[in-house]
């Protein structure tokens, strides 16, 4: 489906044709008084003139300078796994985008989703399902942190925190994409490269089909610790009664499917999908954290009747999943990180947050 967003990954970001040269050059100026207006907010902040609130708990970021599209939900939920392995209670903050609530609400305290997909956001409810911790969203982190802290925390991960400023980090890392481009909103940056001097780590993402020589080359110039991040498909989730219940990835082998998707990068889960010798049939694509309708449901259901699976993300499930599918039908594939240096990076977290790992 056609769309703002879409035409601008697609054609602006990516100067397709005449008309994304035309748009990347008409939006030249406002990219500019973009980047500005960056430059001077964390002028404010490096001086004094903005001030940054310090919790009472330790507080981890994860994010990255670009929109979209980097993986940064699964690290999170990776991070806050390997944290609360330490033994510590964790909880996992988001901003809660496109969510109606405006005030912290806890979506999760380690028993599942406590609130709907239209109050939080997909991204909350989803991690709400597979953390057994504290879920927050909150319009303003520090309000965030402190519910937290109130609920037994004694570290937070942020969702997308590195613009943050505002709250004080112990540890910030973040995801590097192997492409770059201009700034918002003729490309899809929100900081130019150099914000990395306020890292604490960088995580460059990769795909198998990468050359990551050149990223890599360009990264080391920030001597900053530097991990390399590939995400795999690891098992289908099936939603049975609101309950997720994880299947075989094999089963996708040799199956013909249709792919549906709302997220901001598409192409890797379709890739994903392929690698498991699944046949797409059908590509239904919408906008990032699209709510689906009951017209989008019965279009669905119409157009797959001869396809063997519909195959989407564990962000599209949580609401799909209301709708009467066929039993077994609709599965999400579950995408988690591998991170060369893992445990490296989990020891510096800790030891900068102020945690004691486990043996």
């Amino acid at each position: 489906m056609a769309n703002v967003a879409q035409s601008f990954r697609d054609v602006v970001w990516a100067r397709r044709g005449v008309r994304g040269w035309a748009a990347w050059l008409v939006l030249q100026p406002a990219s500019g008084l973009f980047a500005t207006g960056v430059a001077l907010r964390n002028l404010g902040y490096r001086i004094g003139v903005l001030r940054t609130h310090r919790a009472g708990i330790a507080v981890v970021s994860v994010g990255n300078l670009s929109v979209g599209g980097t993986g940064k939900t699964p690290i999170t939920l990776w991070l806050a796994r390997q944290l609360a392995a330490t033994g510590v209670r964790v909880g996992i903050l988001l901003r809660g985008y496109t969510g109606r609530a405006k005030q912290v609400t806890v979506v999760s305290q380690g028993t599942g989703p406590e609130v709907d997909v239209d109050s939080v956001g997909d991204e909350a409810v989803m991690l709400a399902k597979c953390f057994d911790g504290v879920v927050l969203t909150a319009r303003r982190r520090v309000e965030g942190v402190a519910a937290a802290e109130r609920l037994g925390c004694r570290v937070v991960v942020l969702d997308d925190g590195f613009q943050h400023r505002a709250l004080a980090r112990d540890f910030d890392l973040v995801l590097v994409g192997g492409r770059a481009g201009g700034m918002l909103p003729a490309g899809p940056m929100r900081e130019r490269r150099g914000a990395l001097k306020r890292a604490d780590a960088v995580a460059l993402v990769t795909k198998d089909d990468d050359d990551s020589a050149a990223p890599h080359k360009a990264l080391r110039r920030v001597a900053k610790p530097l991990f390399t991040v590939r995400f795999v498909a690891t098992a289908l989730i099936e939603s049975d009664g609101g309950r997720w219940r994880e299947r075989p990835i094999g089963l996708l082998s040799g199956r013909r499917v249709a792919v549906v998707s709302g997220i901001a990068e598409p192409g890797p889960f379709y890739a994903a999908v392929r690698q498991w010798e699944a046949q797409i049939e059908e590509i239904f694509e919408f906008p990032d954290h699209y709510r689906y309708t009951q017209a989008d449901w019965q279009r669905l259901s119409r157009d797959t009747r001869d396809i063997d699976l519909i195959v989407t993300t564990e962000k599209d499930l949580v609401k799909l999943e209301g709708f009467p599918f066929a039993k077994g039908k609709l599965v999400a594939l579950r995408i988690a990180p591998e991170i060369d240096g893992g445990e490296a990076l989990v020891r510096m977290v800790t030891a900068r947050a102020g945690l004691t790992q486990a043996a």
